[in-house]
């Protein structure tokens, strides 16, 4: 830009002795020249540095969210990014099989439903449902699940399912606190119909705020996506107070585990770079 500004100012020079001259081909060569000078060099340089200014302006913006961020965090208003992506990271899926037996407090559950209560809703629809099943519901509800297997698939396939269900009837659904039964209200509002996936999307974004929170609280907790034939059956929906076009998306089982237990439970994950294309 210097040499630019350097070439201008001789032309102008030369150019100002053309007047005083009175030469007038001087003049001419001088303003061409100038001209010329400020169309190929300095009106392309003028154009980049408006292109980039937003994207300076955006990077500036971006750096001061950063800094506005780590000082609230400072202050106590919110968690580290740090803090959030350690919590994300740890979250596991813990099997009933691992599961010490002892109860899981009311409140602890309270505080899961309030954490997946914020999650991203679509219309602001809050489609999520949750039924808690203890003590003798979830005793209904297994043995329910239990007579659907029975009665609803082919014999073969039945007799198959019905004793591994025995085994873990015997083993590990003892073990377990409660169920959390996932659903998704199909109309949350009488006067919004969203599209089914977005619905079930916040579900699930509800689900993983639970679980976050069950993660914060020492809990073990897995999504069971449980059978098939009996998930949505009338007569589970009938059982937890869901409308026939409710969905059910399985069941949160939810315990304690020995830590011992928990840090045997070892996270994979490839490289988020492999799973994100940037285009400017």
């Amino acid at each position: 830009m210097r040499s630019e500004l350097a070439v201008l100012l001789l032309l102008a020079v030369s150019g100002a002795a053309g007047l005083i001259t009175s030469n007038v081909a001087i003049t001419a060569t001088m303003f061409v020249g100038g001209f010329t000078t400020w169309l190929f060099l300095t009106l392309p340089d003028y154009l980049k540095a408006v292109k980039a200014a937003p994207q300076a302006e955006l990077k500036q913006q971006a750096g001061q969210q950063e800094a506005d961020g780590k000082k609230a965090a400072a202050a106590g208003s919110l968690p580290a990014p740090e803090s959030v992506l350690a919590l994300i990271s740890k979250r596991r899926s813990i099997f009933p099989k691992d599961y010490t037996g002892q109860k899981v407090s009311h409140d602890q559950i309270r505080m899961l439903i309030e954490a997946a209560n914020w999650a991203p809703t679509h219309g602001q629809t809050e489609p999520w449902r949750f039924v808690v099943l203890e003590g003798a519901s979830k005793k209904e509800m297994e043995e329910l699940t239990m007579e659907l297997c029975r009665t609803r698939l082919p014999v073969e396939k039945a007799e198959k399912t019905l004793e591994k269900l025995q085994k873990k009837r015997d083993s590990t659904w003892g073990k377990v606190s409660c169920y959390i039964a996932i659903c998704c209200k199909r109309q949350a509002k009488p006067d919004k119909l969203m599209p089914e996936w977005e619905e079930m999307a916040a579900t699930s974004a509800a689900v993983q705020n639970m679980w976050l929170m069950s993660t914060s609280l020492g809990l073990a907790a897995y999504w069971t996506s449980w059978q098939q034939v009996a998930r949505e059956a009338p007569e589970m929906k009938t059982l937890l107070g869901l409308a026939p076009e409710d969905r059910v998306l399985g069941f949160f089982t939810l315990g304690r585990a020995e830590r011992e237990r928990v840090e045997g439970y070892r996270g994979a994950r490839g490289p988020a770079a492999d799973k994100v294309t940037w285009k400017d």
